[in-house]
């Protein structure tokens, strides 16, 4: 029962959406995110990655060159805790360091959830809590290449 990490490609958005759409942390309150959304976040922005678990997608990142950003980071809680946040994590960082040449990536998360915790274990530094509710984090390419 090894994780394999591949691209997400275009025929994965329903179960990706599936994913995202039954997390029990950080869900969807107010916003709705289409297949579209998807499309141009997989494409035109960015670069996606598949966890997945004896065949099945069990997880899933994106990260976006133009917004500077991890877009989705989502892991089925049945297979929270078994490593797939942390290695579709180190996909998405390394393409936006090393292919998309950023020099700062940031994202925002819900406080108090599992993912809060990944990120601080990984050294993203937490600039507080937005208007939103979420808390802003942010990773600098140098910090990335010491921790790597």
């Amino acid at each position: 029962m090894a994780l394999t990490f591949r691209p997400a490609t275009l025929a994965d958005i329903p179960v990706l959406m599936d994913i995202r759409n039954n997390v029990v942390e950080n869900a969807l309150v107010h916003t709705v995110i289409g297949e579209d959304d998807y499309v141009q976040a997989m494409t035109r922005d960015g670069r996606a990655w598949a966890c997945e678990e004896d065949g099945e997608v069990v997880g899933f990142a994106c990260g976006r060159r133009v917004q500077g950003d991890v877009w989705a980071l989502f892991v089925r809680q049945a297979h929270e805790g078994r490593g797939a946040g942390g290695g579709l994590m180190d996909r998405v960082e390394a393409w936006l360091f090393e292919e998309a040449g950023l020099a700062e990536a940031w994202l925002t998360t819900a406080p108090g959830t599992r993912a809060e915790r990944l990120y601080r274990r990984r050294g993203w530094d937490c600039l507080g809590l937005q208007p939103s509710g979420e808390l802003r984090f942010v990773l600098r390419r140098d910090a990335w290449r010491a921790r790597s």
